[in-house]
């Protein structure tokens, strides 16, 4: 045992009355003591009937232990002193090494020899497989602190074994309260990630979208189904006035096309004055927590810059009443299928007015919920028109589905729709 290297014992059954000095007194008629340390409630600064006593050496701490464990019971005690080294000391003062990196065929002779230059080797023990071969690391314990920290200080990170391409790892070793730390934030880690695990698979994260095929119709709070994890309900204004669709929805009033966004009361009544809006916007998200695909047709796209008080000639002429469904002559009459459940008869109209004057727009919705069925019919004034939007709309991708674009088949004989 080196000079210098103190030794920390625990003593329990202490009279709760008596002083650091006293005890300081009485344990110094057994062995030399360096200092007692009563043991305090923190709030209320009372002892709790217990302290330390730091020794100068272990032969000190061991005849204070032989001289009072279980041996003198103090004035005032009902049970005699428990004396024994405080926690994770006896391994400290093993001066126990953890060595990893070892090659697999390495022998104790070849530890020994190399560790011993830096002091004398009181115990060595390689770990070892089944087949006995080293699972590359040891433990071993030395003499003294001091030729522990000097074997540290060489080796570690610093000493390749031959056969090794690795350097030597050489630490204090973990003592058990160390390792139980260790254990218990692993299970409570473990544990974390099961909780982690069970939470996504009961509510998986939506990552900022929803499927549009399974989005209701707009109800003046935004697109959100019953029970949809993560969206809180709030009131937003009337769709003509979102950014986000500022160009995609014509211009509507009681007294205009005769008739409305469905889902949507128009709020522009006849005086107002025109307002204006950027020349473009991305179809982006009415709420936060949803994000609509960004919609851009080829050759140009489907914003398009006008003022939200004024009509281009195509969109003026457009029917998109309930009523009966304006035709165009045979062959410019569209059946749409895939249409995002978002879209009314006027996206639908704004989506292909482009390729020719559109007569009518009607996107079909279920009459008891007012849901879109996802099909419909657009009508040109020419087969042209018609044709023209086949080549292109059909197999376009649009709200994450592609359309399908096809003539309507004539039948004369069929009630208007």
């Amino acid at each position: 045992m080196a000079e210098g290297e103190s030794v920390k014992l625990f003593v329990g059954q202490v009279p709760k009355l008596m002083t650091e000095s006293q005890l300081l007194a009485m344990f110094k008629e057994f062995a030399l003591v360096d200092e007692v340390n009563i043991i305090k409630d923190k709030a209320t600064r009372a002892s709790r009937g217990c302290c330390f006593v730091i020794c100068p050496s272990r032969e000190e701490a061991d005849k204070t232990i032989n001289a009072c464990h279980n041996k003198k019971t103090l004035p005032g005690a009902s049970s005699p002193l428990q004396v024994k080294y405080a926690d994770g000391e006896l391994e400290r003062l093993e001066h126990k090494l953890f060595v990893g990196m070892l090659p697999k065929n390495v022998s104790d002779d070849e530890v020994s020899t190399l560790f011993s230059d830096y002091g004398t080797i009181r115990d060595l023990q390689i770990l070892r497989g089944s087949q006995l071969t080293s699972k590359g690391c040891a433990f071993l314990k030395f003499e003294t602190k001091e030729q522990a920290l000097e074997a540290i200080e060489a080796l570690n990170g610093k000493h390749k074994m031959e056969g090794s391409t690795i350097p030597l790892v050489v630490k204090w070793a973990d003592t058990e309260k160390e390792r139980q730390a260790r254990k218990a934030q692993k299970v409570l880690s473990q544990t974390s990630n099961i909780q982690t695990a069970d939470s996504m698979q009961q509510h998986p994260p939506m990552y900022g979208a929803l499927q549009m095929g399974y989005m209701p119709a707009y109800n003046g709070y935004g697109y959100q189904a019953q029970g949809t994890y993560g969206l809180m309900h709030y009131r937003i204004p009337q769709l003509q006035n979102q950014h986000a669709f500022a160009n995609l929805v014509p211009p509507l009033n009681n007294q205009g096309s005769g008739g409305a966004v469905r889902g949507v009361t128009p709020d522009l009544s006849t005086g107002l004055a025109a307002r204006n809006y950027p020349t473009s916007y991305n179809l982006g998200s009415a709420y936060p927590a949803v994000q609509y695909p960004v919609a851009t047709y080829p050759g140009g796209g489907i914003i398009v810059n006008r003022q939200l008080g004024t009509s281009s000639a195509a969109s003026s002429s457009v029917s998109t009443s309930s009523g009966g469904q304006t035709e165009g002559p045979p062959g410019a009459n569209l059946f749409i299928y895939h249409i995002p459940q978002e879209f009314g008869d006027d996206e639908l109209a704004n989506a292909f007015q482009r390729f020719g004057r559109v007569l009518s727009a009607k996107v079909f919705v279920d009459k008891a919920t007012g849901v879109s069925k996802c099909f419909g019919f657009v009508s040109y004034d020419s087969p042209a028109a018609a044709q023209s939007a086949i080549n292109t709309m059909n197999g376009f991708q649009l709200g994450g589905k592609k359309l399908k674009v096809q003539l309507k088949r004539e039948n004369k004989q069929s009630k208007p729709y």
